[in-house]
């Protein structure tokens, strides 16, 4: 399996696929294809039934993956301004990615998910899921604005927007806080939701927060 990153400003992952070999990605992602790629459905079924409409029907997970069967190629893009990584997976290597940014997975590589709680603050975000992989296989995925990357060590912390989380291996602790905008009741109840971060391990973030004007969490 090949994949090639095409485009600038909207890019796309072009993948040309061996007989036989597959990937799989979320519905409405692919733009073109040779018409020898045949396509299948791909069930999520990880954690149990209970556990999948959790995260479909509260966190707007798919309930299904896409699969692309080759020979052929396949070009996959999220139709948004941003970057496109590609990454290698060893066996049982492992990463988080924000929800809605993975673009594609080779079969091989093991799907389950990973919940961030919120703060249950009333009018504050109730958490989000991240798209857990375990290799081995070859992922890409697509950072909304420009990707930005750290090795944090162990105890080092960031705080960042919740918007701005992409990837991270999962020795990356990731806690809600509310940050008050100043002092008192009123900094209080103008506090906005934001994301606590400590090491060790990589973290990636986004420049441009896909949920902006989508969400009441500040």
């Amino acid at each position: 399996m090949e994949i090639k990153v095409q485009g600038e400003f909207v890019p796309v992952a072009l993948v040309a696929l061996a007989p036989g070999e597959e990937i799989y990605c979320e519905g409405g992602l692919m733009v073109y294809s040779d018409p020898s790629v045949r396509t299948a459905v791909r069930a999520l079924t990880q954690g149990g039934f209970g556990q999948v409409l959790r995260r479909t029907m509260v966190g707007g997970l798919p309930f299904f993956f896409h699969a692309f069967v080759g020979p052929g190629y396949a070009a996959f893009s999220r139709f948004t301004p941003g970057e496109v990584r590609t990454l290698e997976l060893a066996p049982g290597q492992t990463v988080d990615i924000a929800e809605h940014s993975m673009l594609l997975a080779s079969s091989s590589v093991q799907y389950s998910t990973s919940y961030v709680a919120g703060t249950g603050r009333i009018g504050r975000m109730i958490g989000f899921w991240l798209d857990r992989l375990t290799g081995p296989g070859v992922i890409a995925y697509h950072g909304h604005g420009n990707i930005l990357g750290f090795d944090l060590k162990p105890g080092e912390t960031m705080d960042i927007d919740h918007g701005a989380l992409l990837r991270k291996d999962p020795t990356v602790n990731v806690r809600a806080f509310n940050q008050p905008l100043g002092g008192g009741l009123t900094g209080h109840a103008l506090s906005f939701e934001a994301l606590h971060v400590e090491g060790p391990g990589r973290l990636e973030l986004q420049t441009v927060d896909p949920t902006a004007g989508r969400s009441a969490s500040g």
